[in-house]
């Protein structure tokens, strides 16, 4: 069945008599469709079709029966032009391809020690599409509505809202029962009463004039009436400007489509990119730190082979440094403070080598097991662990410190080992997850016999405003490894928290010589999205440390935050965090040890993040931290922040 349809819908109107032109446009854009054969075009429903000299149009696919819309607002060109006569003796047909391009926005970004996904958490990569590939965290794909899909009209009463005494009846009628070529929805609705624009009545009318090539080709017997032709004729003359313009559209984008087909990155890999410009002004905190600017840049490969599956590989450089800020405690060195680190922090200068941050490979075991296999991520940021802490919160995008990212008890060890995540219901699924480090290293111990963490998590999310969760982690550091550094093999004071909270080393800080910690870890957290513009969330940690022959530590970490989605305009959002960083709470020993200060230490943060477009935005942002490394007498650091951010 053709395009044909609607066009011969338009002519028998005027052979009927029908007074008006508009009338004829009338049918064409009545969201009855023209069913599609290999060589000819259809004609979406007039409510959806693009505006103006914008029109949707679409490629060549066999026995079409739900067609979308392709790629718009192209900036097509004028080729040829031809008129109904050479049409009605040769072949001048649109070729159509259902398969949609997709134009949406890539929001996923990542940080430099992981591939991280968005909110957006099922999808399905097939070799012959451009959907965004990402972590299948849902069991199930969902298919676009029945409602928008095209069935056959058998007989022109079954439209529900067209009366016989309509003036479309006797025209429906005609083509339905003449030519059968006209296409309704499932629903039974004719949608008559919409007008269109004078290119959409062009597709129509182009259509038609294909069907009627079509039909004049393969067969000799007079199937299309002569006064058709005439009428046929008529309007191919008065809407020539826009069926030249129709026609030469589609060769451009046929064109257009060829050379991404030949140059297409993969059919199965999609590439995510992330570039991250931090300032950083101190404008207060022992050390006379200065203003710098430091960048991440991240690359993302995710790719699926069987639809179902996610292969992450992360690649990133960086320039960023911690900055050495309130050093002391109680008058000592302890090293500095990493509170209020930036997100895009890290250990030393990685002078803007490339390097793998991230390998991770997800699949399902039937529909409500979801396995990851971990070469090398951060626990913190594992797709099966942390999900939804902050629902306005994308990777990049949210709050602009370590800490205020997501609770600190993620950050204790890290590297390769598996995850596993079962839905109990669909509101509710167990995280358990084994995590060694480094757990590529046999002389270290390698997986199961040097430092690891073994962690469970209950996770309640009934619907978007709701997510609570409870975790659970037990692990054991050997000498000197015990901080919150994702199990980076590095010497200092982790990602974030006090210099105490990191330091159970052999620099002296609290004894002679480092101590292997086992630990036991438990974190309580969530969010409420009270209104559609507010939310708050926020979590409690508690880390009990057992410091093998010297004693026992207890490192406190909390934080409330307020967000604020579409603040000022809509895409938009702000953020307020006030909460304390992992602070050494107590420390109990038969040793003898250096005293410390056990001061409050704040962290208070402020962000709004304004997008300029879909791949652009920028974040000012002030963040203030009182007594520092856990000691009043410290300077308190107050820190301007401006970050540029980059997706694609």
């Amino acid at each position: 069945m053709s395009e044909f349809r609607k066009i011969v819908a338009s002519s028998i109107i005027i052979v009927a008599g029908v007074p008006s032109w508009i009338s004829l446009g009338l049918i064409a854009s009545s969201s009855l469709i023209a069913g599609v054969s290999k060589s000819q075009a259809a004609v979406t429903d007039s409510s959806d079709a693009l505006k103006s000299s914008q029109l949707q149009i679409f490629l060549k696919q066999k026995n079409i029966t739900h067609v979308q819309p392709q790629i718009s607002g192209l900036d097509l060109l004028s080729t040829s032009n031809t008129n109904v006569s050479q049409h009605l003796v040769t072949e001048n047909r649109l070729r159509l391809n259902s398969s949609p391009v997709n134009t949406n926005p890539v929001r996923e970004v990542s940080d430099i020690y992981t591939v991280e996904s968005s909110d957006v958490e099922s999808s399905k990569v097939k070799s012959s599409n451009s959907d965004i590939v990402k972590p299948s965290n849902n069991f199930k794909d969902t298919h676009s509505s029945v409602d928008n899909k095209i069935g056959q009209i058998n007989s022109v009463s079954q439209f529900a809202d067209v009366q016989p005494t309509d003036w479309a009846f006797q025209a429906l009628q005609s083509l339905v029962e003449r030519y059968g070529c006209i296409a309704g929805y499932p629903n039974g609705r004719f949608r008559g009463d919409r007008a269109i624009t004078r290119y959409e009545f062009a597709a129509g009318l182009n259509s038609c004039v294909d069907r009627i090539n079509e039909l004049m080709r393969v067969t000799t017997t007079e199937l299309v009436k002569r006064e058709d032709l005439i009428a046929l004729n008529r309007l191919e003359k008065e809407f020539k400007t826009e069926l030249i313009s129709l026609r030469s559209r589609v060769d451009s984008l046929e064109a257009r489509t060829s050379n991404l087909e030949v140059n297409q990155f993969s059919t199965t890999t999609k590439l995510l990119g992330n570039v991250n410009l931090q300032t950083n002004a101190y404008l207060s905190g022992d050390g006379d730190p200065q203003t710098n600017i430091q960048h991440l840049t991240f690359l993302g490969l995710m790719t699926s082979f069987t639809g179902r599956d996610l292969l992450m590989t992360g690649i990133a450089t960086s320039n960023t440094t911690f900055p050495d800020v309130a050093t002391t405690n109680n008058g000592r060195d302890v090293g500095a403070t990493r509170e209020g680190a930036s997100a895009n922090s890290s250990p030393g200068d990685q002078n803007n080598s490339f390097r793998i941050v991230g390998l991770e490979y997800q699949f399902p075991i039937g529909d409500n097991l979801m396995v990851d296999l971990i070469a090398g991520n951060r626990y913190r940021f594992n797709t099966t662990q942390l999900k939804k802490y902050a629902p306005y919160y994308v990777r990049g995008l949210g709050p602009v410190s370590t800490f205020a990212t997501a609770p600190p008890i993620f950050l204790v060890g890290g590297g390769s080992g598996l995850s596993a995540r079962y839905k109990l219901l669909d509101s509710t699924t167990i995280n358990l997850s084994y995590i060694a480090s480094p757990g590529s290293v046999s002389s270290l111990g390698g997986l199961f016999g040097g430092d690891y963490i073994a962690a469970a998590e209950i996770n309640y999310n009934p619907n978007p405003g709701l997510f609570l969760q409870f975790a659970y982690q037990h692990g054991y550091f050997g000498p000197g490894n015990f901080g919150f550094n994702n199990g980076q093999s590095f010497r200092g004071n982790g990602f974030v928290g006090t210099a105490l909270a990191n330091r159970f080393d052999d620099a002296g800080v609290l004894f002679e010589d480092a101590s292997a910690v086992s630990t036991n870890g438990y974190s309580l957290g969530g969010y409420f999205a009270i209104t559609p513009k507010l939310a708050i969330g926020g979590w409690a940690n508690l880390i009990k440390a057992r410091l093998h022959g010297k004693g026992d530590a207890d490192i406190w970490s909390y934080s409330l935050q307020a967000a604020f989605p579409d603040l000022f305009k809509k895409g938009n959002h702000g953020g307020l965090i006030i909460g304390m960083e992992p602070t050494l709470t107590g420390l109990r020993s038969n040793l003898p040890r250096a005293d410390f200060e056990n001061d409050t230490s704040l962290h208070i943060e402020a962000y709004y993040t304004h997008q300029i477009s879909n791949h652009i935005s920028i974040a000012p942002s002030i963040t203030w931290i009182t007594a520092p490394n856990q000691d009043a007498d410290n300077e308190d650091i107050v820190i301007g922040g401006l970050r540029t951010n980059f997706s694609f």
